[in-house]
């Protein structure tokens, strides 16, 4: 993202705060045009302005990934030197936006007219919730709701893109031990499915006056809690059934 910040000045607001004995050398200057236009110009709070471009970034990400922040922290570096710097266009961006505004994050500051440019940093903190181990999870566990919680973490320090949601890891299995509390990324897991294409399962029939177990054939793959559609091989009826256990499906109605 590029942040542009287009200044409308005028030379009254600049006369206004010229002594009152300068403002016919002023006139007569800018009237032959011997005053430069970056003379009209005010000196920008760079702080401000960098401060709203990172708020700004870290909104669009939070939007992204569907969460919202606890907290934030910006302690900024701006280099000496840039306190005189004026500009109608102000162009502020940062490098590596592909990934969070977090940690430490450098800043492209510049102007087309009259040209300059600099390099500022950030340390960004940003806490969020993200989705962690409730317990200790061994290699092989298929995850369930009670086996995740949430926990808040600063971005800047989270070496690891982790997962806001804890319903987009539900049927999961862990392919190695992921110790309590450690913040899960989808790197720790794979997609097993616990019933298979083509593969003969047992469908559980539950209403209010009958239950009953009865062969099915499973039309597609299934995770835990997806709804698949299989195939009733008693009534040789298509029905849809949730994936409860290793090759078991729960019709649904």
């Amino acid at each position: 993202m590029t942040y542009i910040k287009k200044e409308q000045k005028t030379a009254q607001h600049t006369e206004a705060k010229l002594p009152q004995g300068k403002r016919w050398l002023f006139r007569l200057l800018l009237t032959i045009g011997l005053l430069p236009a970056h003379a009209m110009a005010t000196p920008i709070n760079f702080d401000k302005e960098i401060q709203q471009f990172l708020h700004s970034e870290i909104k669009s990400y939070l939007r992204s990934v569907n969460s919202q922040s606890q907290r934030q922290d910006i302690e900024l570096f701006i280099p000496k030197g840039s306190e005189n710097l004026s500009c109608d266009e102000l162009q502020i961006t940062r490098s590596q936006n592909h990934t969070p505004p977090a940690g430490r994050v450098s800043i492209s500051v510049s102007c087309p007219s009259p040209a300059w440019r600099f390099r500022a940093s950030a340390k960004v903190s940003v806490w969020i919730n993200l989705v962690a181990a409730k317990h200790t999870l061994n290699r092989g566990k298929v995850l369930n709701k009670q086996d995740l919680e949430y926990k808040s973490v600063d971005l800047g320090k989270h070496r690891h893109q982790g997962e806001t949601g804890i319903d987009q890891l539900v049927g999961l299995t862990v392919k190695r031990e992921i110790d309590k509390g450690t913040v899960i990324s989808t790197r720790y897991l794979e997609k097993q499915y616990l019933i298979n294409k083509n593969e003969h399962i047992s469908l559980q029939i539950n209403t209010a006056t009958f239950s009953a177990n009865v062969k099915a054939i499973a039309l597609e793959d299934g995770q835990l809690g997806e709804v698949i559609n299989v195939k009733n091989l008693s009534s040789k009826k298509v029905v849809q059934g949730r994936v409860i256990a290793q090759g078991v499906a729960e019709a649904t109605f």
